[in-house]
């Protein structure tokens, strides 16, 4: 039994009101509510109201509000979170596993002039890619302000945007350290930086691609 127009939006307004305002998220949930309580409809013969009830108290769980125990952000609902916390664990492994790769690397530079030569290109490798992931960065932030959906993608650029502007102190500062201790310690967390730095364009793309599929539906 296909539900009528009044009835989608029913649906649509109530994820608002349980706070999931993000369109990527709001159009996955509904499609999976609308879907469920047809089948129901379908296999009870119930009419609208009690089906509806009946669903969304099975979605009670990934209603409640949830916060991480150092976040000073508002609480998002179960389901909100767990999609950015997911966003954010995919982001810490392939920084890890980066940064293995590179520090491993470093290891097979033999001699002391030779690890400050590969800190040297990796130091400039960063510069460059910073200018031009911010330039990337700003053109897509203008993009945005013409963007009438609302995603967890254009969510997460936009909080990390902002940090573009503290790291432009840490890239023109950086300097290659002498001891081996240090310089390890270098290479980690300019590798952590590539991440996060490619992880902002990464995001503003994908918010793109939600808003070219959400015009269109």
């Amino acid at each position: 039994m296909q539900l009528t127009t009044e009835q989608i939006e029913c649906i649509n307004q109530t994820l608002i009101g349980k706070g999931i305002k993000f369109d990527d998220i709001k159009l996955e949930v509904l499609d999976h509510i609308a879907t469920e309580i047809e089948n129901e409809m379908e296999v009870s013969n119930n009419n609208f109201p009690i089906v509806y009830n009946q669903v969304f108290e099975n979605w009670s769980e990934e209603f409640k509000l949830t916060r991480n125990f150092f976040s000073i952000q508002s609480p998002y609902p179960k389901l909100v979170h767990s999609k950015l916390t997911n966003q954010f664990k995919k982001e810490v492994i392939i920084a890890l596993v980066s940064s293995i790769v590179l520090i491993i690397s470093f290891q097979f530079v033999a001699a002391a002039q030779g690890k400050l030569q590969f800190l040297r290109i990796i130091n400039d490798v960063l510069f460059y890619t910073y200018f031009t992931i911010a330039a990337a960065g700003l053109l897509i932030k203008l993009w945005n302000f013409k963007s009438k959906a609302t995603s967890t993608y254009k969510h997460l650029f936009d909080s990390r945007f902002t940090f573009l502007i503290v790291f432009l102190s840490v890239v023109i500062r950086s300097s290659i350290p002498q001891d081996l201790t240090n310089q390890n310690l270098y290479v980690a967390t300019i590798s952590c930086l590539f991440v996060f730095l490619l992880s902002i364009i990464y995001l503003g793309m994908k918010h793109i691609q939600f808003q070219r599929k959400f015009s269109i539906q």
